[in-house]
């Protein structure tokens, strides 16, 4: 038997990870089978398997290739920005990526991510990092403000990030399983909000 190349390999895995993304974000990843998979990708049963030993795994899969993008957005902050600049780009950021379809489709996939049961070890340790990342994100930026004497410092540092994390996947939710269309005016209004809130001698 011929052996496959590294490069078909790889494509031939990016293609069940595509065919699983659409399926799990039209008809839910609990409705959809391996034999579902295995169609849209054109793709034999033993095939999938040499790639991923279960539907989970095409979900961390996708889980891992959509928190590479998180990275990304976090990467392209210029750190020479003053502390408001950086909290805005970071959340602008965050928000604007619910207006593409792919965001929109991976969040259908990620609420229901979020509510399957974690009693598998693998997936409650991807849950754990995915909320510790986010907020490690934000708190750097926040207490970047406090030291530059630019946001107060009498807050409470973990309700304002779960307030800002409320922000972005509550536009998650709305954008998505919603149909509310997320405008550029609804970003700004967000990150005006949560940046005048803690500006330093905002008298609020």
């Amino acid at each position: 038997m011929p052996k496959i190349s590294v490069l078909k390999k790889s494509k031939r895995k990016e293609l069940i990870i595509e065919a699983a993304f659409d399926l799990f974000a039209s008809k839910g990843y609990s409705a959809t089978g391996i034999r579902d998979i295995m169609r849209a990708a054109n793709i034999s049963k033993g095939g999938i398997y040499v790639y991923f030993d279960s539907k989970l795994d095409i979900l961390l899969a996708i889980v891992e290739r959509m928190d590479a993008k998180r990275h990304t957005i976090k990467d392209e902050i210029d750190i020479t920005d003053e502390s408001e600049e950086k909290l805005s780009s970071y959340l602008s950021s965050r928000l604007k990526v619910f207006q593409t379809l792919e965001s929109q489709k991976w969040n259908r996939i990620l609420f229901e991510f979020w509510s399957l049961p974690k009693e598998n070890e693998e997936l409650s340790i991807i849950l754990e990092k995915r909320k510790t990342s986010f907020h490690s994100d934000i708190k750097g930026i926040i207490q970047h403000g406090i030291r530059m004497g630019v946001f107060r410092s009498d807050i409470q540092m973990d309700l304002i990030i779960y307030q800002v994390m409320c922000t972005i996947n509550g536009a998650a939710l709305l954008s998505s399983s919603f149909g509310n269309v997320l405008t550029n005016e609804h970003i700004s209004a967000a990150v005006e909000m949560h940046i005048h809130f803690l500006r330093k001698n905002n008298n609020v």
